[in-house]
Formats: structure tokens, C-alpha cells, sequence
């Protein structure tokens, strides 16, 4: 009877047994497998709880700004191979220290990953993982750690487990958003020798979606989509689509009406189809577009389509592809044939929009998840809606075919206007490799040449009055853009002053010799608040003029200094100090936390007026 008592109990404490725990002052990580037992040949699922304490958030597996730390796994055992990594969705929070949202993760949530044995041999392995993080508050971002999680598997495939346990928590992971599909190959890059499993910075789009809001998107697009109908590709099509509908139909309305339907359904299947593959590609894509050399060619490649916009070459499709596209079918599956083909048809001129499409929504779907797939090939479904709703207005109202504008030299400038738009995207495409200060130039000085070319040399289509208008409103509208971004470029330009130093020693004889009131500033590449105080409080006039008044030191701790850390008790960043001139910090004073202008010169003042009475 005992022991039939003492197996029960085992049999209860079984699922706590496979619990691992670790804690730091910022969050507690649990682990749990699925099984007490596996086979050689399981797939071995294991979920991370991270449960953060108070106040404090770390940031996503991917981040807005490149520079911040994102929350990662790292395998440290080579006898596994990791073919599954799942995070949640993360949250969008804005903090008064930031003008954007950042993801982040706070509260609770859990991870998954499913890993198999290399070897494939019976006994215990000890699989070891770090989940590193960057663990923020309200005010300050503390340094990146690395907590090692540990787990003892046992492999016995004469007597695996036959049933699973802790089921309640491995459904609340979702592992069809398998990040680890998505990884480039730079993530393979860590301060160790394995394997880090991260997310490449490639969503900014869909960043910009959630932020101001999807219904945007949708419009901008479907706008893309009607707009591309004006292109010498398309436009002229348009009155012999419908004219065709209507001898189809034989003077029934509806049934004209359905022609229209089912071409630009056949449209619809074309770009969806193409969407569906980005979105899938995602991964693959976004890799490639971490190369230099592959943004290059694309860059070329936007400037080899802008150059054919221009008449300096043309793009040809296979004569074969054009006759089958022209060929009239009867009835409505005939329709949709044509539609389904029109799309390659129409490549030469919609061919750029299209990749630059392809481009964003491959960056969507290289975030995973069913969702962000779903809703890149929805995009391309409304791009195609855009393109078709044309033709199916026209057939219901054939008789305002005759009031459309017949084809003619403002076509051309329309192609003109969509080659300018090319040769800005090649440029934009290249903003990763060309340095920071060069792009703030090049690209708004190219934004207002090509608004004035377009008022001042193009001459094509004048004697179209609507044309003129269109392009005039253009032209305007990017001087004045162009002209706004290098305006707000070069009123960044006044900020404070620093000094770089890298150690206690320079720091001191820096104090030592400067005979003034010194403030010293300790930031982080990935100090999300660091960037606030110098975007925002530096930049400000009334600090740069104060500022004039110190000595000013500023000290770099992306890379971890143990020997400053401790010297000044950096425990977060950022952090600033203020010294007087005879070397001693007014404590008072001390900075841990973004900080308004107005409330930061309040402090410049009362030092300044603390050194005035001495």
C-alpha cells in the first residue's frame, strides 16, 4: 500500500521535476519539456516562461533601431540542431521618453523551441541554451545579459514517455511563427562560437503600418493600383477591353458587367499569387537584402527601369507571352485567361511598382506568422483591385468610353514622372551603403531637381490641361518636401559639443585640467533614451548655450567598462553627472533618465550658480 502511495507521488511530481528556474533582478526564466523520456529519433519541445518583475520590459527578437539589443536564444551544445524558434507577438508601447512606439515584451510570456539530437544516442544531454535581453524602465536601460538556461534531457528509445505533460502551457505557444526560417546569415554572428537565433531589422514598412494605421496602407496602394492604369502599357488597352466585353456580351449589360468581373479577377489571381510567394520568401529576401552587393544590383535595377522610362531602351516581352495576352477567347473563363495574362502583358511599365511591392511585403512576411503572410498577399489582392475596378466601372457604363482622354504625348510625360520616381527609389534603395551625412543631401536635393525638371524641362503633354495640372501639383509638392527634409536635416545640426573619452584616467585629467564645472555624459548604442537626450535635449538652444559654460565629457558604454561602471556607479543609462571645478559630483544633480530640455537646464543652472558662490 505504501509504495503504491510513494508511486503516486512520483507520478504528481514528475511535471516539476522537468521545470528549470533562474532569476536576475530583472526577470525570472522557467523552462519546461513536454515529455520525461524521448526517443533518439523526438522532436524535443521545450517552452521558456520569462516573467518580468515590476516595472521593466525588454525589447523584441526584432527592433525599430538596429543599435538596440534584441531579445535572442543562443544554442550552446553542438549535439543538438535547432529546427524550431517561436516568440509571441510582441507589443507596441510608447514611452515619454520616445516620439515612436517600440516593440517590447512585458509582464509574462512564453517562447518555444523544438530541437532534435544530432547523435542520436540513449543517455542524459544536457542542453544548454542563453536567452540574452536588455532589460529597460520607464527612465533607464540597463546593460545586456545572458542567462544561461539549462536543461537535463534524457533519451531511452527502448522506453520513451507515451504521453506529454504540461500541455497547459505549450498551447499557448504558437509555433507556426517560426522565426528561425527567417534568419540571416548575419545572425549567425555572436560573441561566442554558436548559433544566434535572432530576427533581421527588415519590417520597418509593416512598423510604419501598425503605427499609422493599416487602412492607410490599403489606400495608398489600391491608389498605386488605379494609378498604373495610366501607363502607355495599360491606358490604351483599356477602351478595346471594353469594347471587346461588349460584342462578347451582345448587348447585355450584366453579362458585360461579368466580363469585367472575371478579368480582373483573372488580374487578382496574377498578383495574389505573386504576393503569396513574397510573403513566403520573406525570409530568403530580406537575407538577401542585408548584402551590399545585392543592393547595389537593385538599385541598378531601378535605374536600368527608370532609364527605359525615359526612351533610352525599351523592355520587350516575348512575342509569344503578347499574342496569347491578345488573343480573343469567347464567354467568361475567356476573360479570366485574359486577365490572368495581362499581368505579364503590363510588366514593362508596372513591372517597377510591382518589385518595389514585392520588396515590402517580402519584409512583412520575413517577421513570421500566419497573419503578416495573409495580410502581404492581401495587399497585392488590392493592388490588383486597383488595377481592375476600372474595367469593370467602364463595362457597366460603356458609354462613357468615349469621354476617357485619347492616348497621346502626355502618356509620355507620364512615363517621365514614373522614371523620376524610379531614380529616387534607386537612391532611397541605397541609403544602407552610402554614409549618413552624403544621403541627408543627395536624396532631398534630388527630390527638388526633379520637382523643377518637371516644371521647367518637361514640356511633353502641355496641350493636355488636366496632365499639366497633375504634373504641376507634383512638381510643387516635392520642392516643398525635398526642401522640408534638408531643412529639418540641418536643424539638427547645432548640438553640445563633447569630448570622447574611454577611461577613469582620461576622465580625471580631463576634470583636473579643465577648471570649470565639468557634465559628463554615459550612454549606450543601445540606450533607447541615450538617443532621446541627444535628439532632443542636446539639440535644444538654451543647453548648447549653457553647455558652453562646461567642460563636457561624454563616455561610451556600449561595450561593457567594468572599471568606469564601478568608479561612478553606473548601475543604467543613461546617466550624467555633474561635477564642480574642484572635482566633486553634486549627487543631487545626477541625471538617470531622459530629461526635457527645460528641466535639464535647471540643473546646468543650479551648478553654475553653486561654482558663481564659491
Amino acid at each position: 500500500m505504501r509504495q503504491n502511495l510513494y508511486y503516486i507521488l512520483f507520478l504528481l511530481l514528475i511535471p516539476f521535476l522537468k521545470i528549470q528556474s533562474q532569476e536576475t533582478e530583472h526577470l525570472s526564466v522557467k523552462s519546461y519539456t513536454n515529455k520525461t523520456i524521448y526517443s533518439t529519433s523526438d522532436t524535443v519541445f521545450l517552452a521558456i516562461k520569462i516573467s518580468l518583475k515590476g516595472k521593466f520590459h525588454i525589447n523584441s527578437y526584432e527592433t525599430d533601431d538596429e543599435s538596440l539589443i534584441k531579445t535572442s536564444i543562443i544554442s550552446n551544445t553542438d549535439d543538438i540542431t535547432i529546427t524550431n524558434v517561436s516568440f509571441p507577438p510582441d507589443k507596441l508601447y510608447k514611452f515619454s521618453y520616445s516620439e515612436n512606439q517600440l516593440r517590447v515584451y512585458s509582464g509574462e510570456f512564453i517562447l518555444g523551441i523544438k530541437f532534435i539530437q544530432k547523435s542520436q544516442k540513449d543517455g542524459k544531454l544536457n542542453a544548454s541554451f542563453k536567452f540574452k535581453y536588455q532589460a529597460c524602465d520607464d527612465k533607464t536601460c540597463f546593460s545586456p545579459q545572458i542567462i544561461d538556461v539549462k536543461n537535463e534531457i534524457i533519451f531511452d528509445s527502448k522506453n520513451p514517455s507515451k504521453s506529454t505533460f504540461n500541455d497547459d502551457v505549450f498551447k499557448q505557444i504558437d509555433f507556426s511563427r517560426n522565426i528561425l526560417l527567417k534568419l540571416s546569415s548575419e545572425n549567425k554572428k555572436t560573441d561566442t562560437t554558436k548559433t544566434e537565433i535572432t530576427n533581421a531589422d527588415e519590417n520597418k514598412v509593416s512598423d510604419f503600418i501598425a503605427e499609422k494605421g493599416l487602412l492607410l496602407g490599403i489606400f495608398f496602394i489600391f491608389l498605386g493600383g488605379l494609378a498604373l492604369n495610366l501607363t502607355p502599357c495599360i491606358y490604351p488597352l483599356i477602351p478595346i477591353t471594353i469594347s471587346y466585353f461588349g460584342s462578347q456580351a451582345s448587348g447585355n449589360k450584366m453579362q458585360s458587367i461579368m466580363m469585367g468581373v472575371f478579368y480582373a479577377l483573372g488580374m487578382a489571381v496574377t498578383y495574389t499569387s505573386l504576393g503569396l510567394f513574397a510573403s513566403l520568401a520573406g525570409g530568403m529576401i530580406g537575407a538577401a537584402l542585408q548584402n551590399p552587393i545585392v543592393i547595389v544590383i537593385l538599385s541598378l535595377i531601378f535605374v536600368s527601369l527608370a532609364l527605359s522610362m525615359f526612351g533610352l531602351w525599351e523592355i520587350k516581352i516575348p512575342q509569344k507571352l503578347a499574342v496569347a495576352g491578345n488573343k480573343n477567347r469567347s464567354g467568361l473563363m475567356g476573360s479570366l485567361l485574359m486577365g490572368l495574362l495581362v499581368g505579364f502583358i503590363a510588366a514593362p511599365c508596372i513591372g517597377p511598382f510591382v518589385l518595389s511591392l514585392v520588396l515590402y511585403v517580402s519584409k512583412l512576411g520575413s517577421t513570421g506568422g500566419t497573419g503578416n503572410i495573409i495580410l502581404g498577399t492581401f495587399l497585392f489582392f488590392i493592388l490588383s483591385l486597383g488595377l481592375g475596378l476600372p474595367y469593370i466601372f467602364l463595362a457597366a457604363f460603356s458609354s462613357s468610353i468615349s469621354k476617357l482622354p485619347r492616348s497621346g504625348e502626355w502618356m509620355e510625360g507620364v512615363k517621365i514622372i514614373f522614371g523620376l520616381i524610379l531614380f529616387g527609389m534607386a537612391i532611397n534603395v541605397l541609403e544602407p551603403v552610402i554614409p549618413k551625412e552624403i544621403f541627408k543631401i543627395v536624396f532631398p536635393v534630388f527630390i527638388v531637381l526633379a520637382g523643377a525638371y518637371l516644371i521647367l524641362i518637361l514640356k511633353k503633354g502641355q496641350n493636355n490641361k488636366v496632365f499639366t495640372y497633375i504634373k504641376s501639383i507634383i512638381a510643387i509638392l516635392a520642392i516643398f518636401y525635398g526642401a522640408w527634409i534638408m531643412k529639418s536635416t540641418s536643424s539638427i545640426q547645432n548640438e553640445v559639443k563633447w569630448q570622447m573619452l574611454g577611461s577613469v584616467q582620461e576622465i580625471t585629467k580631463s576634470i583636473q585640467s579643465a577648471n570649470k564645472p565639468t557634465m559628463i555624459d554615459f550612454y549606450a548604442d543601445w540606450c533607447a533614451q541615450c538617443k532621446e537626450l541627444d535628439k532632443n535635449t542636446y539639440t535644444d538652444n538654451e543647453i548648447i548655450e549653457l553647455s558652453q559654460k562646461l567642460n563636457l565629457i561624454k563616455i561610451d558604454l556600449t561595450k561593457d567598462n567594468s572599471e568606469i561602471n564601478e568608479k561612478y556607479s553606473i548601475k543604467g543609462l543613461p546617466v550624467v553627472m555633474f561635477i564642480n571645478s574642484k572635482g566633486n559630483e553634486l549627487k543631487e544633480l545626477r541625471v538617470t533618465g531622459f530629461l526635457e530640455p527645460k528641466e535639464f537646464s535647471k540643473k546646468i543652472n543650479i551648478l553654475l550658480e553653486n561654482e558663481s558662490k564659491k
